[in-house]
């Protein structure tokens, strides 16, 4: 039973996400059965912090779509994560949990016309929100410095997981940058288990990459983020281990 409760709120949730007329407080429904589901469960107090973050928004009277969107993706970047380590139908049903999540983040709007989820826009976004893969990368490059320039205390492993979670998907969308992914998962994964010493080699690595890539595209379009970005990680990583 412990197993087949977790299995029926997934297949409840992915079909939920496939609905064209979903609404916020079924949304609301859904994330009491996966905090009752996860409350006893290791290692899922960030997943259960953004559901109740998610919970929050969904019962605002004026909800904000570009934090439910926010929300929304970083909950697919940890599920996209727990699939990895999961084999069988759980595991494919979690990536498409993560895959759903993610496509109902872009098209947020299709709650309903008379929802306000879909009227109440701010003026932030995420690179979710963005169609054309220069701007999303133009987007991350902007949080990224921004992040990277508040220190160690600024952010925590979880959160610059998620980050490199975005990362990877701006590298996918382009085949001149899809090398990348492979250096970006390890350093994801080195965030998410804590490894500090591993992700301060990767980082400088990343650091020494970016840099080249520079180097090899001076009339590139991003020549100066990714040199800033190089110095940024390098800067970042000197004091985590």
């Amino acid at each position: 039973m412990a197993q087949s409760y977790p299995q029926t709120i997934l297949q409840n949730t992915l079909h939920a996400l496939a609905k064209s007329d979903a609404q916020p407080s079924s949304g609301a429904d859904l994330i009491k059965e996966w905090q009752s589901a996860l409350k006893n469960a290791d290692g899922a107090e960030e997943v259960n912090k953004q559901l109740t973050d998610l919970y929050d928004e969904l019962l605002n009277p004026s909800p904000d779509a570009h934090r439910v969107k926010n929300f929304l993706n970083h909950l697919a970047g940890q599920t996209q994560t727990i699939a990895r380590g999961v084999e069988g139908e759980t595991g494919e049903n979690l990536t498409k949990l993560a895959d759903s999540l993610r496509s109902f983040a872009i098209d947020i709007n299709r709650v309903g016309d008379d929802s306000q989820l879909a009227e109440n826009q701010t003026a932030e976004g995420t690179i979710y929100d963005l169609y054309n893969p220069a701007d999303r990368a133009q987007l991350m490059f902007n949080n990224t410095l921004e992040t990277l320039a508040g220190g160690t205390s600024a952010a925590s492993p979880e959160q610059g997981a998620v980050m490199v979670e975005d990362w990877i998907t701006v590298v996918r969308s382009d085949v001149s940058t899809q090398w990348l992914e492979a250096s970006l998962l390890q350093l994801r994964d080195a965030l998410n288990e804590g490894d500090m010493r591993t992700t301060e080699r990767l980082m400088r690595e990343l650091a020494g990459t970016v840099q080249d890539y520079a180097n090899n595209t001076p009339d590139g379009p991003f020549s100066t983020d990714l040199t800033n970005l190089a110095t940024a990680l390098t800067s970042f990583a000197g004091p985590l281990s």
